[in-house]
């Protein structure tokens, strides 16, 4: 059994990394394993090409958790060791730094794709805002197209927390660790002003624990905890209005804090499956309702 990567998942990382804002196909990724030059894959090449495919994703995956979970472990045991949470002053605390990075080392993995964001804290709250794309990814930074130019962020700094580019926050990471940050440099800017909007009006630390989603939690994992939630706090089977609004405040607190927001709703239909409505215009009439008359139509 293989203890690393072979070429082809090589091959296959590295067309990952250099597509990251778009999907590919088996032809796509299947030509670039082997090094077909445009020409038919054949069976057997694709079927080999798409398991290589799946264990550099699971591979990628695996690193991801890995690393968040050296994060979490790491900022748990420095503030067991300090007594105290970290907030917003510890980012420059250097008893705090030394004492983290004392702890075992978490990475960006080379052959894991980069996603990146601008970040801009207003009164109204944090925005996010999507780059135009990644040109390109070195050993030491990333270069992002954002505003019709190029910014040079440092990589080791994009993965920890955020880079910094004229005075744009940039960062790579859409969960609750980053979001957590953001909301205590709006709190300290902006917090005390009148409550703030409605949307940051409850705590970061409350709605996660209405939902109980992890620390560093994600769009999927606030969705699911939401739905497992109203299954027993509707009104409709046995709970109370005010427990699915605060469930309902509380998810939309989590997404907004990551610059999302949970799907529209699907509209309801009354239509039977399998048949097939077709509305026909008819002739307008001028007759009086109330009338013997028949109405045309």
């Amino acid at each position: 059994m293989s203890k690393g990567p072979g070429i082809l998942e090589s091959r296959i990382a590295d067309l990952f990394a250099a597509t990251r804002d778009r999907a590919l196909s088996i032809d796509e990724i299947t030509d670039n394993a082997y090094a077909l030059g445009g020409r038919k894959p054949t069976r057997a090449q694709r079927l080999s090409a798409t398991r290589a495919a799946h264990r550099v994703l699971r591979r990628v995956r695996e690193l991801h958790e890995r690393a968040d979970k050296l994060r979490t472990e790491a900022k748990a045991n420095t503030e067991a060791a300090l007594g105290r949470r970290r907030t917003l002053k510890d980012l420059h605390d250097q008893e705090f730094l030394d004492r983290f990075w004392s702890e075992p080392a978490f990475f960006h993995p080379p052959d894991v794709p980069l996603e990146v964001w601008a970040v801009s804290i207003q009164p109204a709250g944090v925005i996010w805002a999507d780059t135009e794309e990644i040109t390109r990814v070195t050993e030491r930074f990333v270069m992002v197209r954002y505003a019709g130019a190029i910014a040079r962020l440092n990589r080791w700094g994009l993965w920890l927390c955020w880079a910094w580019w004229r005075g744009v926050m940039f960062v790579s990471s859409r969960t609750g660790r980053i979001a957590d940050m953001l909301d205590a440099i709006w709190q300290k800017r902006y917090g005390a002003r009148n409550g703030g909007p409605a949307a940051t009006r409850m705590p970061l630390a409350t709605a996660m624990q209405l939902l109980g989603v992890p620390e560093n939690y994600t769009k999927a994992d606030v969705l699911a905890a939401f739905r497992k939630a109203v299954k027993k706090a509707h009104p409709d089977v046995g709970g109370t209005e005010e427990m699915f609004r605060l469930l309902v405040e509380a998810r939309d607190r989590l997404l907004a804090a990551i610059g999302t927001s949970a799907p529209a709703p699907k509209p309801s239909t009354y239509t039977p499956k399998g048949v097939r409505v077709v509305y026909r215009t008819g002739r307008s009439s001028r007759q009086r309702i109330g009338s013997t008359r028949y109405l045309t139509g």
